[in-house]
C-alpha cells in the first residue's frame, strides 16, 4: 500500500510538472478515421514519422478503405508505401488487417483492443494508438520511449514490461489524463531522455529522476 500511494504521489507531480512544462492543451488528440489511424499505425513501425506520413499520403490517395485496398495489386500496394521501409512484410499486414475487417467484422475496424490485437499486424501499441486517436478512447501507448522514461521516474521496475508500464502508468492517473501522459512522456524521451546520452540537466523532470546523470 506504502509502495502505491508513493507511485501515485510521484505520478501526480510528474503530471503536474509536465502540464507546465509544455502546457495545459500541449497534446490534445485530433481525431482520424480508425482505419486511416490503423493503416498509419501499420505503416509508422520501424520507421521514421516522415517516411510513414509520405507513404500514408501516398496510399490513401488511391485506397483508403479496406475494401479499396482489397482491390488494388499487391505490386502496386508495395509500391505505394515502399518509403515507410519494409513494405513487402507491411503491405502483407496491410491486405491481412483489410481481409480480416471486411470478413470478419462487416467492413468496420473494430473498436475494443482483444479484436483490433487479432489483426495481422496489429500489437498493443498499435492498437492503443488506434483506440485514442481513432474512437477517442482514453489509452496509452508504450512505445520504447516511454517504456523507457516511465522506468527511470521509479513509476515501475527496471524489469518491467511494457505491459506493466501500461498498467503502472494506467492506474496511477485519472483516464482523463491519458492521452497528454503518452503525449508528454513521449516527448521527454525525444527531447531530454534519450537511451544514449539523456539530456539530465536541461529535462524538466530531472529533480525527480532515480536515473539522473547515471
Amino acid at each position: 500500500m506504502r509502495r502505491l500511494c508513493g507511485v501515485l504521489n510521484r505520478a501526480k507531480k510528474i503530471l503536474n510538472i509536465l502540464k507546465k512544462h509544455y502546457g495545459e492543451n500541449a497534446f490534445t488528440v485530433s481525431p482520424v478515421e480508425p482505419f486511416r489511424a490503423l493503416i498509419g499505425c501499420i505503416l509508422s513501425q520501424r520507421t521514421r514519422d516522415k517516411n510513414a506520413s509520405r507513404a500514408a499520403i501516398a496510399l490513401f490517395s488511391v485506397a483508403s478503405t479496406p475494401q479499396q485496398i482489397l482491390r488494388l495489386d499487391p505490386t502496386v500496394l508495395r509500391q505505394l508505401i515502399r518509403p515507410s521501409g519494409y513494405y513487402n512484410q507491411k503491405a502483407k499486414n496491410i491486405i491481412g488487417a483489410s481481409r480480416a475487417i471486411v470478413e470478419r467484422f462487416g467492413g468496420v475496424t473494430p473498436r475494443t483492443r482483444t479484436e483490433l490485437i487479432s489483426l495481422p499486424g496489429v500489437g498493443p501499441k498499435t492498437a492503443d494508438i488506434v483506440l485514442s486517436y481513432g474512437f477517442g478512447e482514453p489509452a496509452i501507448a508504450v512505445d520504447t520511449h516511454i517504456h523507457r522514461v516511465t522506468k527511470r521516474l521509479g513509476l515501475a521496475n527496471d524489469k518491467a514490461s511494457p505491459a506493466d508500464i501500461k498498467i503502472a502508468l494506467e492506474g496511477s492517473l485519472p483516464r482523463i489524463d491519458y492521452s497528454y501522459t503518452d503525449g508528454a512522456i513521449l516527448s521527454i524521451g525525444k527531447e531530454y531522455c534519450k537511451s544514449g546520452r539523456p539530456r539530465c540537466g536541461e529535462c524538466p523532470l530531472n529533480h525527480l529522476c532515480e536515473k539522473c546523470g547515471v
